[in-house]
């Protein structure tokens, strides 16, 4: 018997540009009647391969060959080589598509891997609208790749309607909406937006790595692509570096995937074997985190040394409604203003749990500075232009008791000195 031929949950999709298209339905175990999966918590456990026929394996292996034998090579096997396609790779790309409620999911060997890849679906003198608090290397690749090759930019406040319309260009082909936007967690209006943009004839792409599958579906919601920088929430051990995109209809799928085949940026097995199994645990993380953000917000909010609190969950926050209508949580990140920047070196030193450094969505809570992280590819003047101060400190809220990360944070806040 051999495992390939009669492991079920890895034949339904040839790795060939034609047949690429993944199932979006919640995989059934066996022939067996039982409940049906309605709890988000359940369909993160069980979506992504049935069991292993052969072996009754209830995780799937690392398949890490690059080539697979073609008995009739004018027939070939769903596989025939690791950069069209990889089990491994498949069995994430099904997961994540069956979650998004998409037609086809493409894992890629990083969050700008993916952005990229969506970007070279347009063509030279297109015009893309993109969320103007958007993370630092969203920016960077677009004003120091595409521009090259005659890609035009605007950022715009997706919140802000009318300044959609002022932005709008007979060129204009596509939108690209940050939710949450980096650092200040602007909230989009995705229906709307995406209502408004189909009247365009405009594709609508969704970086939804802040808010992550658990808690929105944006192609549920009229996007027609969400990305995420896997590395992050769905990861969510620090530990991968990991991208995917899924598309809502067929034809955008394999547009896409000629673009992943062709430029082969994609997934190692090793990543897509870590990135399902974060995936699996990221319901229960995700709700422990975004309680103690929730808290810490809170906490923050009244402290005489901040200025200003940055979380979609409070009711204080202007996006709060709109997060609270189309989202099912408000995640785990945070962004504050301190009163005195002088105060942020010192505050950073006395940390004793959480970490300093540029990443977000790990186990560990993560303070970053803008400034100098995930905005350092900006100039001064653009930071200024967005209110990307020294004063601006961005929390990923980790799975510490939320006690012993709210005093952390508090005692470096309190004896932080200029």
């Amino acid at each position: 018997m051999q495992p390939g031929k009669n492991a079920a949950w890895l034949r339904p999709t040839p790795a060939t540009f034609d047949k690429l298209l993944h199932s979006t339905s919640v995989p059934k175990q066996s022939d067996k009647e039982g409940v049906t999966i309605t709890e988000k918590r359940t369909q993160f456990v069980h979506t992504g391969y049935e069991l292993d026929s052969a072996t009754q394996a209830i995780t799937p292996p690392v398949f890490r060959a690059t080539t697979y034998h073609q008995a009739d090579p004018w027939n070939p096997p769903t596989y025939d080589y690791a950069r069209s396609g990889n089990p491994t790779r498949h069995a994430f790309e099904s997961a994540m598509s069956s979650l998004e409620h998409g037609a086809m999911g493409l894992a890629f060997s990083s969050g700008m891997a993916t952005l990229t890849a969506a970007f070279m679906l347009l063509s030279q003198g297109d015009h893309l609208i993109v969320t103007r608090d958007c993370q630092g290397g969203t920016q960077r690749v677009l004003r120091g790749v595409f521009s090259r090759f005659g890609i035009q930019v605007s950022y715009v406040d997706t919140e802000d309607y009318p300044a959609l319309e002022q932005a709008l260009k007979p060129q204009t082909r596509a939108i690209l909406i940050e939710n949450f936007s980096n650092p200040f967690l602007h909230v989009t209006d995705i229906p709307l937006v995406s209502q408004w943009a189909h009247e365009h004839h405009l594709w609508v792409m969704v970086d939804n790595t802040f808010i992550t599958p658990y808690l929105q579906n944006p192609l549920t919601q009229g996007a027609d692509l969400v990305i995420h920088s896997a590395t992050k929430m769905i990861g969510g051990h620090s530990d991968i570096t990991a991208g995917i995109a899924v598309a809502k209809d067929k034809d955008l799928g394999q547009q896409l995937y000629f673009i992943q085949n062709a430029c082969g940026a994609v997934l190692s097995p090793d990543d897509s074997y870590m990135s399902l199994r974060g995936l699996h645990t990221l319901p229960v993380r995700m709700d422990r985190a975004q309680e103690t953000a929730r808290k810490l917000a809170e906490v923050l909010q009244q402290h005489p040394r901040v200025d200003e609190v940055y979380y979609p969950g409070l009711a204080t926050h202007p996006g709060y409604e709109i997060a609270q209508r189309t989202m099912r949580g408000f995640g785990q990140m945070l962004t504050i203003r301190l009163k005195d920047a002088s105060w942020v070196t010192d505050l950073a030193h006395r940390l004793t749990l959480t970490k300093v450094g540029a990443g977000f969505g790990g186990t560990e809570t993560i303070l970053s500075l803008p400034e100098l992280h995930c905005h350092a590819a900006l100039t001064r003047d653009e930071r200024r232009e967005r209110n990307i101060t020294p004063d601006v400190i961005r929390i990923s809220v980790g799975l510490e008791s939320e006690t012993d990360l709210i005093d952390d944070i508090l005692h470096a806040l309190d004896q932080a000195e200029s």
